[in-house]
């Protein structure tokens, strides 16, 4: 039976070692997510011949990842979670699946799976040059709220994050966290725990941050890591929403001042949050990396009737 164990820091080099080999184009294949967001979704991995396998466990649903590792002889490492469900009396269902791994797993098991997208967990993918210039009538309104911060904030600091700044970061998200309500949210909570993983453990973590200061206090911070050779992703953001077109700032300055050797920045999912969606669109992606949910056939059917 497969050995599944939590996704810990010290096997970082060991889970890298296996992602690094996908070229990863959505954050949940980084295990800069993994780790952070270990509490609520319970990552846990297995080493299965030459395959890394990852289990995740959502508001009590148990689904896998892809099997990440040579397609010849796929098939092995589907059937052996196959069989690890079976013995667990298991759903073999697949979450966070690119296009390419749903049509590599409906190849290696041809008639078994039913394949649903997940529009809500899609990564907005952007033109970093697009969010850097913001030029044109289509980027109008994002280059007034730019523009209006930095006229009626003249004094502002534009800063790396470093350990000696993660105090007054930490200082913004309790702040953030307080103005949002998020005691009454559970996603907001768990947000908030994965940002305190990576802000305590943000020197062994591969991540990169960014903070706008007025006098000595944070009121902004942004923290990416790079997902490709192409591409940056944007894992968190959080700005104090009492200042007109902080938002705006954070986002322009942080790509202009680190990023401009990528082409593309991934800003995550919007989560079916309809706000956050609106927000995303408003920058005008150039795709969205769409994710998908893959069951056996006739499990959906079947659940809703029994339901």
């Amino acid at each position: 039976m497969l050995n599944f164990q939590p996704v810990t820091l010290a096997d970082k080099e060991l889970i890298n070692s296996y992602l690094t080999q996908l070229r990863p184009t959505i954050i949940e294949q980084s295990f800069n997510t993994l780790f952070p967001w270990q509490q609520p979704h319970a990552y846990h991995f297995a080493i299965f011949e030459d395959w890394l396998l990852l289990r995740t466990t959502y508001q009590g649903r148990t689904s896998f990842l892809p099997p990440v590792g040579p397609e010849q002889n796929y098939a092995r490492a589907v059937d052996a979670l196959a069989e690890y469900a079976d013995e667990l009396e298991l759903v073999l269902c697949f979450s966070e699946v690119t296009r390419p791994y749903a049509e590599l797993l409906n190849r290696t098991r041809p008639e078994f799976f039913q394949t649903f997208s997940d529009r809500n967990a899609a990564n907005y993918i952007y033109n970093i040059e697009d969010l850097t210039n913001l030029s044109g009538k289509k980027y109008h309104a994002q280059k007034n709220l730019l523009n209006s911060f930095k006229r009626n904030y003249p004094g502002y600091q534009f800063r790396a994050v470093t350990p000696e700044l993660l105090p007054l970061c930490r200082e913004q998200l309790a702040f953030w966290c307080e103005q949002n309500n998020s005691t009454s949210f559970p996603t907001l909570l768990q947000e908030r725990v994965a940002i305190e993983q990576m802000f305590s453990h943000w020197q062994e973590l591969d991540l990169y941050g960014a903070a706008i200061l007025l006098g000595e206090r944070v009121e902004a911070f942004a923290i990416a890591e790079i997902l490709n050779d192409d591409t940056v992703a944007i894992l968190i953001e959080k700005a104090n929403s009492d200042i007109k077109g902080l938002y705006s700032a954070i986002n322009q300055m942080f790509l202009a001042e680190y990023w401009q050797d990528f082409q593309f920045v991934n800003r995550a999912e919007d989560l079916g949050l309809a706000n956050l969606r609106r927000t995303k669109l408003g920058y005008l992606p150039c795709r969205l990396e769409m994710k998908y949910w893959l069951l056996p056939a006739g499990w959906a059917k079947v659940r809703r009737h029994n339901d």
